[in-house]
């Protein structure tokens, strides 16, 4: 017998994380959805997931991956008769695997390929952004690839309202992954989300074209970041390009070398 959430039948496991397991799951009409199952939910957990939906379901947007519906009293009726308490948030199912897939195991992409997924990005970050959401994890394991080979952005664990907990259009937290931060997350000032997100949307970008990331993290002290805290984009592209078969194109170089200013007020 399989196990059952609500209306919906689980099937294969698709992911296991620290907090949940995301398991394939069909509704009573047949469509196929991804129900991420959480067990173990404490307080702070919950805020995180409430805000998350909240989010999600306040925004459907073509390049991200939309909720459909999120309990926090279900029940899983397993395979074995047992039942467990619950929550879970139903979403909608993408079948092509993780960006940072594509690129690890089949290298760099094309330009005109990596142009078309930026511009997807982009239209995704100016939908949340002018619904007052600030993404603050973008980084390949969290964009998807769909049946069609387009790009739905995932995992809103750390989004945040723009205008900031206080209303000063400012946000404070240290949040997100290390390497994808921008520098005033790492000096810890406050930081407007939408210049964290298109920073990172710069380094994903560059991981798309080179097929490694632009440096490790962006602090003076990084060997390649250093070069552009210095104003010497000179040098952190002729660092990059002695491995590199193919230039680097030069809009591709003008562009990330306005995106990855160190000071805010100085970036696209």
């Amino acid at each position: 017998m399989p196990s059952k959430i609500g209306q919906y039948t689980c099937s294969k496991t698709l992911g296991r994380g620290v907090t949940a397991v995301v398991k394939k799951a069909v509704c009573p009409e047949g469509k196929e959805y991804a129900i991420k199952i959480f067990e173990n939910v404490d307080a702070v957990l919950l805020k995180a997931l409430r805000a998350e939906v909240e989010t999600l379901i306040n925004i459907q947007l073509n390049n991200i991956v939309n909720c459909k519906e999120f309990n926090e009293d279900g029940i899983w009726e397993k395979s074995d008769g047992s039942k467990k308490k619950i929550m879970y948030i139903v979403m909608e199912l993408i079948s092509g695997g993780e960006l940072f897939d594509y690129i690890a195991t089949g290298g760099p992409l094309p330009e005109p390929i990596c142009r078309y997924y930026f511009r997807q990005m982009l239209s995704a970050m100016h939908g949340l952004h002018s619904r007052g959401t600030s993404h603050r994890d973008l980084k390949p394991e969290n964009i998807l690839i769909d049946e069609n080979y387009n790009m739905r952005i995932a995992d809103f664990g750390f989004a945040a309202p723009m205008e900031g907990r206080d209303g000063s259009g400012q946000l404070r937290t240290m949040l997100g992954t290390e390497s994808y931060m921008a520098p005033e997350i790492h000096d810890r000032q406050p930081y407007s989300g939408p210049a964290v997100d298109l920073f990172a949307a710069g380094i994903v970008l560059f991981i798309m074209v080179a097929g490694s990331p632009p440096f490790g993290v962006a602090v003076p002290k990084d060997r390649f970041y250093k070069f552009i805290c210095a104003n010497r984009c000179d040098m952190f592209w002729r660092s990059h390009s002695r491995n590199k078969k193919t230039p680097f194109s030069e809009n591709f170089i003008n562009l990330l070398n306005n995106m990855f200013q160190q000071t805010p007020g100085h970036r696209l």
